[in-house]
């Protein structure tokens, strides 16, 4: 589901689908994307739990489209002025802060917008969890620590139309620190 939430090509970037590892199957002898271990397990079961709401809002939005041929559509999202539904990545400096500005994302029915970033540290190279002031307002700035040179960030924001079924979409930024 082409949602922003992630690249489809990289299924460790938790998804409505979960959040998956290669390696062996459950038949111990071929290898595969899967969650079927832990602690992938564990995460996926989290991931599902808190976009199932956001999976059955989507899906009623789909079937009123199919029946009225019109009906509410997802915010459109933008960060730092770019738009994508595969994950962008920007590069930041450690020991300095990053500025994520998705102001100019939309509805295209107007309808208001609710805000939400947060951290994927299974997907990044660095796992600890960053401190995010503001994480529910458009803007936000994340202070890069001085460790996560060489590594890698993973942050999603997450938007919400105020409609009926409070549609979402996603943008995925890979923070690559200098």
């Amino acid at each position: 589901m082409p949602n922003g939430l992630s690249d489809p090509e990289d299924p460790s970037q938790a998804n409505w689908g979960g959040c998956h590892t290669y390696g062996i199957s459950p038949d111990s002898i071929t290898y595969s994307w899967s969650s079927w271990k832990e602690p992938y397990k564990s995460i996926t079961e989290g991931y599902k739990s808190r976009f199932y709401p956001d999976e059955l809002n989507d899906f009623i939005a789909r079937i009123q489209w199919a029946k009225d041929g019109k009906g509410n559509t997802n915010p459109v999202v933008f960060i730092n002025g770019k738009h994508s539904v595969v994950p962008i990545t920007l590069k930041a400096k450690a020991g300095k802060e990053l500025s994520l500005d998705a102001s100019k994302s939309f509805d295209k029915e107007g309808d208001d917008l609710k805000f939400q970033w947060w951290q994927q540290p299974e997907a990044g190279t660095y796992k600890s969890l960053l401190k995010l002031d503001n994480g529910d307002s458009a803007k936000v700035k994340i202070s890069i620590p001085d460790d996560a040179k060489g590594k890698k960030i993973h942050m999603v924001c997450e938007v919400h139309d105020d409609s009926e079924y409070n549609l979402v979409s996603y943008m995925r930024v890979i923070v690559d620190v200098k």
